[in-house]
């Protein structure tokens, strides 16, 4: 059965078909089919072409031109060959600019190992281009085998004539493109297409040839290094081409081969030579790869893919034959005993009915939903159902004592909204400053978050001049509440001592106001006292001059026996 090539471009298809036999190759068909309009169409025309030369129904390699294909150089890490193919995907869905999943990938290998970062030419073709290739390609009865890249194929085609290891610029003008590609030896290190302008003059296409010939070597010359480009090779007909081989010569310096496809492969008698044979390298390249019995470099249908590695499975055979023994034995008891689940099965289907119909509220009663609900009631009733004795008695551990402070207001509230939280407030006089403190500490080490409110200086109270207000509540993120509440607690301590020094001061100053006015009223005292001693020493003095005054008149009056006597008796 023959095998068939094309090579689908946008203005015809060129087709080549060969008998394969024993590794060798007779090329039978050269022939192209002019397209115009949509994929049907030319569907169509390659179907009829087919049928004309009896080649229908036969399977194919298609080959697409570089321009319709996605290409790019990467440079992945030191890796074993089989992990290659997942990295090279991975590294150009990064890479490509409109790489996905429905892209047909594959790639070639061009320098590296497994021990080193290796270079590789990643080549994607779109879901839109397969589809168009296989839309014209099954309409016209054709098999698709291997979808393979032009240039590729174009060097395929050279074979021995590049196992002398040499390096070489290879020229392929097809049509309204050409592919301009560097090879060592059979390995490809670079390769270009280019659009050539439509005019037919030769001499513009030659310009054209020759820069981008130009500018292919120099792209290369990274990779060359020091080495010549010995020949280059240009497929073309001598008098349409001689112009270019003489350009390429003088300002290139490149030896240079004119050549036509058929000089490298076996054409049958009969064949009929097509009107531009020049362009027929791809497809006749691929007819020598697919005799040759050998892997294509890059092929879309049968792309690289981890490899696979064999195993022995003998082992595994004889505990999968144990297993499938163990698994009849296992059947036959479940076949048993699944008769006797199906009665049980039936019953509980019932009982499942039957549970749906109660879930949904039946004869009167009420449905889960409704139960639910009133549930939920009753658990927003509970999340507010504390136990208080066991948090009072907490609260009464942690307290200050006594004779510490004394509890003007104690007020326990439970939020019926607030989860479960409760509040605890607490009306108390202290001591000392720094006693409210202690309690607000002592608290905080517990599940109880301690908020001061206030606080207040009396004077007047020698026992407890410090009055204070506490909102307890319960909270669950007690460290945060700690952190804060202490913070609190340094404050309202500052302050309270702030307070307390400002009232100490002013007692202090009423108390040496109220000496200053005892001292006073002493002295006042003294000095009155002082007056009525001065006063009655006066009085005394009076007194006195008035007895020796009466004294005085008594001498000289009349002698009285009698008063003498007595006042000798004093």
């Amino acid at each position: 059965m023959a095998f068939v090539a094309i090579q689908i471009q946008d203005d015809q298809i060129l087709v080549a078909a060969a008998r394969i036999a024993q590794r060798s190759v007779k090329i039978t068909h050269m022939f192209s089919v002019d397209l115009a309009g949509d994929a049907e169409l030319a569907a169509e025309a390659l179907k009829s072409s087919l049928a004309k030369h009896g080649l229908s129904r036969a399977d194919a390699a298609v080959i697409v031109s570089r321009a319709d294909a996605e290409i790019r150089e990467l440079t992945i890490p030191p890796a074993p060959d089989n992990e290659v193919p997942d990295m090279v995907r991975f590294i150009a869905n990064n890479e490509f600019v409109s790489l996905s999943e429905a892209w047909a990938l594959d790639y070639l290998p061009l320098r590296g190992d497994e021990t080193q970062s290796r270079d590789v030419l990643a080549v994607g073709i779109s879901p839109e281009l397969q589809q168009r290739v296989m839309s014209i390609t099954g309409a016209a009865g054709l098999k698709v085998k291997h979808l393979l890249l032009r240039p590729l194929a174009t060097i395929d085609l050279l074979g021995e004539e590049l196992n002398d290891g040499k390096c070489r610029l290879i020229v392929d003008p097809n049509g309204d493109q050409a592919d301009i590609s560097v090879v060592d030896g059979s390995l490809l290190l670079t390769t270009r297409t280019i659009r050539l302008a439509a005019s037919s003059d030769l001499n513009e296409r030659t310009s054209t040839l020759l820069a981008e010939s130009r500018r292919t070597l120099a792209s290369a010359k990274t990779t060359l290094g020091e080495r010549p480009v010995a020949e280059a090779i240009v497929f073309g007909e001598s008098e349409n081409y001689q112009n270019l081989a003489s350009e390429l010569e003088t300002k290139l310096e490149l030896s240079v081969r004119l050549v036509l496809p058929s000089q490298f492969t076996s054409i049958a008698s009969g064949c009929d030579t097509p009107e531009f044979p020049e362009r027929f390298a791809a497809v006749l390249g691929a007819l020598e790869k697919q005799a040759a019995k050998e892997k294509y470099r890059l092929d879309f249908v049968n792309p690289r893919k981890p490899i696979v590695v064999k195993q022995d499975h003998s082992r595994w055979y004889q505990i999968g034959a144990a297993v499938a023994a163990v698994f009849v034995i296992a059947v036959a008891t479940g076949w048993w005993v699944l008769r006797q689940q199906n009665s049980e099965i039936n019953r509980l289907k019932d009982d499942l009915a039957y549970l749906v119909r109660l879930n949904e509220g039946v004869d009167d009663n009420p449905s889960v939903k409704q139960i639910t609900s009133e549930v939920d009631k009753i658990d927003v009733w509970k999340v507010a159902d504390i136990n208080w004795l066991e948090e009072l008695g907490e609260y009464s551990e942690r307290s200050l004592t006594p004779d510490d402070n004394i509890v003007d207001v104690f007020d326990a509230v439970t939020g019926l909204k607030a989860g479960g939280n409760a509040r605890i407030v607490v009306n108390m006089r202290t001591t000392a400053v720094g006693k409210e403190a202690e309690l607000i500490g002592e608290l905080s080490e517990a599940r109880f978050s301690v908020k001061p409110t206030r606080g207040a200086v009396d004077p007047t109270d020698k026992s407890y001049p410090l009055s204070t207000s506490l909102r307890v509540e319960f909270s669950p993120d007690k460290g945060a509440l700690i952190e804060e509440f202490n913070k609190r607690a340094t404050e309202y301590r500052d302050s309270t001592m702030a307070a307390v020094s400002q009232a100490s001061e002013a007692v202090q100053g009423e108390a040496k106001e109220d000496e200053a006015k005892e001292d006073e009223a002493k002295e006042d005292e003294a000095k009155e006292d002082e007056a009525k001693e001065d006063e009655a020493k006066e009085d005394e003095a009076k007194e006195d001059g008035k007895v020796k005054e009466d004294a005085g008149e008594g001498e000289g009056s009349e002698t009285n026996p009698e008063s003498s006597e007595v006042a000798v008796a004093k």
